[in-house]
């Protein structure tokens, strides 16, 4: 099992394939991938996108995915690290994948330099919710989350 950092020289027309037939439920809320999407989010600065991925007999099986992004507060010059979305495909879960997923982010925002990592999961989803409390958190809170749909 091995997590990748995917980059613009990466097949990203066959990530995204893999993406798209992968399994995946409710729980992680996928949409359908396209390439140029996420060519145009590799290309933003400081974008980070992982895939955990298995070599077997057959081929290599995608087990999981993450999106996240190096911020800066607007003060102190302080750069932290906000995890948008950490998926592991519903028939791949309960093999550490996930842990794998997240102890690489974590590591990543070690190296370069942030002063922390910031990620939310609803209160329901008690499998993300167990596997983030399994990493030691140094604090969890209750956040109530709102969004704004735009005409757009």
């Amino acid at each position: 099992m091995i997590v990748e950092k995917v980059t613009l020289e990466d097949d990203l027309d066959a990530l995204v394939s893999q993406i798209n037939k992968a399994s995946w439920d409710d729980a992680n809320e996928v949409s359908d991938y396209d390439a140029d999407s996420l060519k145009a989010y590799l290309e933003r600065q400081d974008t980070i996108f992982l895939v955990c991925r298995e070599s077997t007999e057959e081929g290599t099986v995608l087990l999981g995915i993450a999106s996240s992004r190096i911020e800066l507060k607007p003060y102190g010059k302080e750069l932290w690290l906000y995890v948008d979305e950490v998926d592991v495909c519903s028939n791949q879960r309960k093999r550490s994948a996930g842990k794998l997923i997240m102890n690489t982010l974590i590591d990543m925002a070690e190296d370069m330099g942030c002063c922390e990592v910031w990620l939310g999961a609803e209160a329901d989803n008690i499998a993300a919710n167990a596997l983030y409390l399994s990493l030691d958190p140094d604090e969890v809170t209750s956040v109530t989350g709102y969004t704004y749909e735009t005409d757009e």
